[in-house]
């Protein structure tokens, strides 16, 4: 799998900052916007300082994975990171939907999951849910890009999104070390879908420039029917996208990847950023 923009900044992360920046300018997404603050502004500076945007990742290697079918828990922790295509079959893994579930752990908190499928994706009507641990699990509103079948979840490969909860705690699964985990269930068993990897998505420290620099163009070109201080605003985000890039190149070391494997192994998220940007790679690619 690859790292890709929408990972990085997306229209929820506008309407954080704008809450009418979408229906208010009569738009359904703003996604070309997005996609000029990053490949104009934001890939320049990147590749200035010595870093290269497209070993950028949002998307992380599981640190741990178990699988609870039939009332017994499972490692998938290694089939989920390998990139061995179609190797976990979620037909069997949600045998039973009423009872069976894929834990996903990882040492940070995450605002998503990426899932690798290819051609053999889920044929059943379906809804995923995803619940996170507070003391209860408790269930996120998630965004499922993975329906590309009115109704029926995992019938193609992508992104399971949600904001990212304040209240998330740490806990032990199956003898597991403390970890953030994610609870996975499916309302029907996915016929016939087989994943061949799978991978925690986090906000990545360049998420915030992204955005403020993508409501800079925005208002920057506000249509003259809507009201409101545009050009200020534009300012005021053009300010804010450059004091949060400089925060965060001094940070975003870590967030490449250099081996082949397109998701950031601990190895590599222990990286500093001159060593991402200044110099030799911690893990050369392959």
């Amino acid at each position: 799998m690859s790292w890709h923009p929408n990972d990085l900044v997306t229209d929820a992360d506008l309407r954080d900052y704008e809450a009418a920046v979408v229906e208010g300018f009569g738009q359904t997404t703003w996604q070309g916007k997005r996609t000029k603050a990053l490949e104009d502004w934001l890939f320049p500076i990147l590749k200035s300082r010595g870093f290269n945007p497209h070993k950028l990742r949002t998307r992380y290697d599981v640190d741990a994975a178990f699988a609870y079918t039939a009332s017994a828990y499972t490692d998938r922790t290694g089939v989920l990171q390998d990139s061995t295509t179609d190797d976990l079959n979620l037909a069997t893994l949600f045998a039973t939907p009423a009872s069976d579930a894929l834990y996903i752990g990882s040492s940070q908190p995450f605002l998503g999951m990426f899932w690798r499928l290819l051609d053999t994706v889920s044929t059943a009507a379906g809804v995923m849910s995803v619940s996170y641990w507070n003391g209860n699990w408790e269930l996120l509103t998630i965004d499922d890009k993975t329906i590309q079948t009115a109704g029926k979840t995992l019938s193609s490969g992508g992104s399971v999104t949600w904001l990212l909860p304040v209240d998330w705690m740490t806990r032990v699964v199956n003898g597991s070390a403390a970890l953030y985990w994610a609870k996975v269930v499916l309302s029907a068993t996915p016929t016939s879908a087989l994943a061949s990897q799978l991978s925690v998505i986090r906000a990545s420290s360049l998420r915030a420039p992204a955005a403020f620099r993508t409501l800079q163009l925005i208002m920057a070109e506000a249509p003259t029917g809507a009201e409101g201080p545009w050009r200020e605003k534009a300012e005021f985000y053009k300010q804010e996208a450059d004091d949060a890039l400089s925060r965060a190149l001094q940070i975003v070391g870590g967030e490449f990847d250099t081996d082949a494997s397109d998701t950031v192994s601990p190895d590599e998220a222990a990286q500093t950023s001159e060593e991402a940007g200044g110099g030799p790679w911690v893990l050369e690619r392959a």
